[in-house]
């Protein structure tokens, strides 16, 4: 789709802190070519001739994106669009913060362009950063929160990957002139608006063919799955979680989890709420809105029985879907987290199995979850 964007990035507005956009501009930027992002609010990539522009806008200040900037070749003699930051594709030393950022990474085949992680102990036991962290060929910059500034310094990083966070401080990143690439996908209210952000990995890693195959292969599995359980007459009450220091966070009925559940054939009871992060409750209203549920779905770092999860939660028995209801998942041993961002159709599969096996033409073998037993 053809497309000419006129985009203000005004010098009040860059003040303000749209900390990836350089160069105060009080003129229109004119941006002509093909938006190829269609399903995310916060993301619009535009391919233009010779280059990519990229906007990352913030949930928190609609006036004022995070980011702006211009993806060009290495070798390429283009300058920057005005009032955006400019990027050299490939990334040949970058550093990522986020596990679920250098999955997709190493699925486009560009771990090379990986030169340092935060939080490297958060990696899985079967994730590859682990083995190159053990062999020094990707480096540890320490916590995501407050991450070693001399280290990515030394590194000499070409651009910084993080999820933003409202309110959050990266000015000593900035002030170093470290390239800052907000990846704001978390943020993204609906599945396949969240995959979609692997185009900009994708184009920040010159490996656009890739990610554009990957993309549409992720669409179409999504919505076949979606459409396999569009007509089912019967749909089973799910609830999720449980609590943790005496607080009990569910999804908002208009949160990427809820639109999962909803989208694999579930009736998930806050479906009625219009918020779109978690709601903090009792465990009181927990059992009065969820008791005759007919499944729930647990997700945690360990792995339950009957046993543990009575022990841990004495009013387990309230629910009518313990034990026999119960699907658990250890985000230790599977890879949940980093599934859920940029492959949802593998969640969403798993959840078909559990709420509709009828639809999956014998195909009900767990990737993610286990039945309580």
């Amino acid at each position: 789709m053809k497309v000419l964007l006129n985009i203000i990035l005004s010098a009040v507005a860059l003040a303000m802190g749209c900390a990836s956009c350089t160069g105060a501009s009080d003129k229109y930027t004119e941006v002509s070519g093909d938006t190829i992002t269609t399903h995310a609010d916060l993301l619009t990539l535009v391919r233009g001739d010779g280059y990519t522009y990229a906007e990352v806008r913030s949930p928190w200040n609609d006036s004022v994106p995070l980011g702006c900037y211009t993806i060009v070749d290495s070798a390429a003699d283009i300058e920057a669009l005005p009032g955006t930051m400019l990027i050299k594709r490939p990334l040949r030393r970058s550093v990522v913060f986020a596990a679920v950022h250098t999955a997709p990474i190493a699925e486009l085949g560009m771990l090379d362009g990986i030169a340092a992680v935060a939080d490297g102990g958060y990696f899985t036991p079967d994730d590859t950063i682990v083995r190159l962290l053990a062999e020094r060929k990707v480096a540890d910059v320490g916590s995501s929160m407050s991450p070693s500034l001399e280290k990515i310094i030394d590194i000499a990083p070409d651009a910084v990957l993080l999820s933003p966070y409202e309110n959050g401080n990266n000015s000593g990143i900035e002030r170093a002139g470290v390239p800052l690439v907000y990846m704001a996908d978390y943020l993204e209210a609906k599945p396949l608006a969240r995959a979609e952000w692997l185009l900009l990995l994708g184009e920040l890693y010159d490996r656009t063919q890739e990610a554009d195959s990957i993309y549409s292969a992720v669409v179409a599995a999504y919505d076949g799955l979606k459409n396999r359980v569009a007509e089912v007459k019967s749909r089973p009450r799910v609830f999720t979680e449980k609590p943790y220091s005496g607080v009990w966070y569910v999804p908002g009925g208009c949160s990427y989890a809820a639109t999962m559940l909803t989208d694999a054939g579930a009736a998930y009871v806050w479906a009625d709420d219009n918020s779109g992060g978690s709601l903090p409750l009792d465990e009181a209203a927990v059992i009065d809105r969820a008791s005759d549920a007919d499944i729930w779905i647990i997700k945690d770092a360990r792995t339950y029985t009957p046993r543990i999860l009575a022990a841990e939660l004495p009013h387990a028995r309230a629910f009518r879907a313990f034990p026999g209801g119960v699907y658990h998942c250890n985000t230790v041993e599977r890879p949940f987290f980093n599934a859920v961002a940029f492959h949802p159709e593998m969640v969403l599969a798993d959840y078909v199995r559990i709420f509709h096996p009828e639809v999956m033409d014998g195909d009900t073998t767990l990737q993610f979850f286990e039945k309580l037993k």
